[in-house]
């Protein structure tokens, strides 16, 4: 086996080291996942329980893959009559905050489809988390898979942190005028995915270009919905 490649996060604040790292994003789980059932009762005509969505490799490998950053400190922001957003973060006793936030303003995305009730620019968390790949490697930022908000949706980016290592969350925040909402403390903020960055090219073909193997687990998943159907492991952790 070879060895893993190392994905390193570093922050000043000793004790986010010690209370609230960064994790595997299998920690992380949605709620409505986690309850969900494994199995559902066949219907009329059709009597055989159904398996649901935990048996999908696809989205069980997304809720897995990467990290999660949880949300180092409780932000109340509000969207003001004026069109700007206000937050409140933890203060220091000296009265500092002791994390930050910012936005950017409209006009620096004026073009956006902007949803009804959406702050028209995006908040900006100021992440203490620095991450640190190898040479060569990239992270993704993105909102946590299927962790949907209400409130906050984060942008998806890209950042080569193998030269540069910050990763500043940015979102759209989206609320009725003059509601505060509270981000708590230990939410999951953001899905952090490394990856090793290649040249690709793609070919657009026709015909059927599947091996054996590829046309005989189509088949079983097509039929039987076999939960580990092309694999050994239904949802390897890759990621630790």
């Amino acid at each position: 086996m070879s060895n893993p490649i190392k994905v390193k996060f570093f922050t000043p604040f000793a004790e986010l080291q010690e209370t609230l790292p960064p994790v595997p994003a299998s920690k992380f789980w949605p709620e409505w996942f986690k309850n969900a059932p494994g199995t559902r009762p066949g219907t009329e005509g059709y009597h055989k329980d159904s398996r649901t969505v935990k048996s999908c490799p696809g989205i069980l490998d997304m809720l897995n893959m990467g990290y999660i950053i949880p949300l180092w400190a409780d932000y109340k922001v509000t969207r003001q009559e004026d069109g700007n957003v206000n937050w409140q973060v933890p203060s220091l006793s000296n009265g500092r905050s002791m994390y930050g936030a910012g936005i950017h303003p409209h006009d620096q995305i004026e073009s956006y489809p902007f949803e009804e009730d959406t702050y028209k620019g995006s908040f900006k968390f100021q992440n203490p988390w620095e991450v640190k790949t190898p040479k060569g490697y990239s992270c993704i930022m993105i909102h946590p898979f299927y962790n949907k908000h209400p409130n906050l949706q984060v942008l998806t980016g890209n950042v080569d942190t193998d030269y540069y290592h910050e990763l500043h969350v940015n979102s759209f925040f989206t609320a009725p005028v003059n509601k505060t909402i509270l981000f708590e403390y230990g939410m999951p903020l953001v899905q952090i995915i490394p990856y090793k960055r290649d040249e690709y090219e793609m070919e657009a073909l026709a015909g059927d270009h599947r091996t054996r193997d590829n046309i005989l687990t189509q088949f079983i998943h097509n039929s039987i919905f076999a939960p580990q159907h092309y694999r050994k492991n239904l949802s390897p952790k890759r990621y630790k």
